[in-house]
């Protein structure tokens, strides 16, 4: 996705999948994964820990609303909806839509959405779903999460047909499932979490370090809250440039866990990306609820 999505994408899931294109600057090479239908292992070395998760910070029915800006005007917006999974009953869905305004439009049109399926309890991803129009690119993408047989595949489906790339993983993230984990642990200062997140096409290896607690004001009023940032150690068909951009995450502090604000210099100042409305129950009149606030 491009950075501004990308942006948006990380202040809604906190981490993970495609928001990583906003601290990465990639070169790409042949992906062996494309050359082969066998499945991709982590090259020697890289270990990625699984975590158990704690106590859920969401619920079914709640919904986070992201405004955008670069170097103050605004530019797009982003919502997540977690909802029960009416086909299973042990599944939850996270929906994601980005949408550049109607200036940006004019500049680069994008009407973003992501699905992803995930185990209520353990957080384990199940199947995923991407439909990106961006500019000129439309493509659709499925990923689907095989934990038996520990094989991730990625279907990429566009106008020059079918591409499809397969992994072996044994603790694979989705965006929205690895961001649900994250936020589920005791977070405090100088705790490193590391993930495999998969989004799209490409697979990322990367660490979300809790560098300090501060007090930050927001739309929705100030907070005590994380400061995280994430770096990547592996990407897939790529390599990570010094020229690495920076990226900062922002966390309530309290048990919510609230994705509250990211920040992402870019190659002309910086993108903004803040937690605007917290609405409780979709289904119940869509009424903004006051309970974010402090």
């Amino acid at each position: 996705m491009a950075l501004a999505g990308a942006a948006i994408m990380a202040a809604v899931c906190a981490s993970a999948g495609e928001p990583l294109r906003a601290v990465a600057s990639v070169s790409r090479r042949p992906d062996p994964a494309y050359a082969t239908a066998r499945p991709q292992p982590l090259p020697d070395g890289i270990r990625v820990p699984s975590y158990a998760p704690g106590q859920m910070p969401f619920h079914p029915g709640q919904e986070l609303v992201y405004q955008a800006s670069w170097i103050g005007i605004p530019a797009a917006s982003g919502k997540v909806v977690l909802r029960p999974d009416h086909g299973d009953p042990a599944l939850l869905t996270a929906e994601i839509w980005i949408n550049t305004n109607r200036l940006t439009d004019k500049l680069y049109r994008m009407r973003d959405y992501l699905r992803e399926d995930f185990t209520a309890g353990a957080l384990k991803p199940a199947e995923m779903r991407i439909h990106q129009n961006e500019g000129r690119r439309h493509d659709t993408f499925n990923v689907t999460f095989d934990h038996r047989d520990h094989v991730v595949t990625l279907v990429k489906h566009g106008p020059r047909g079918q591409q499809t790339r397969k992994f072996l993983s044994n603790n694979p993230s989705g965006p929205v499932s690895g961001a649900m984990m994250a936020l589920t642990q005791p977070l405090k200062v100088g705790d490193s979490l590391h993930f495999d997140a998969f989004s799209g096409t490409t697979r990322y290896v990367f660490e979300l370090k809790v560098v300090r607690r501060e007090r930050i004001g927001t739309p929705l009023g100030e907070f005590d809250a994380f400061r995280i940032v994430p770096s990547v150690s592996y990407l897939s068909g790529g390599t990570i440039d010094d020229k690495v951009h920076d990226t900062t995450l922002w966390v309530s502090a309290d048990a919510r866990r609230l994705p509250l604000r990211v920040e992402s210099a870019v190659f002309i100042g910086s993108v903004r990306i803040e937690l605007v409305k917290v609405i409780d129950d979709v289904s119940a009149g869509r009424q903004a609820t006051d309970s974010a606030r402090p």
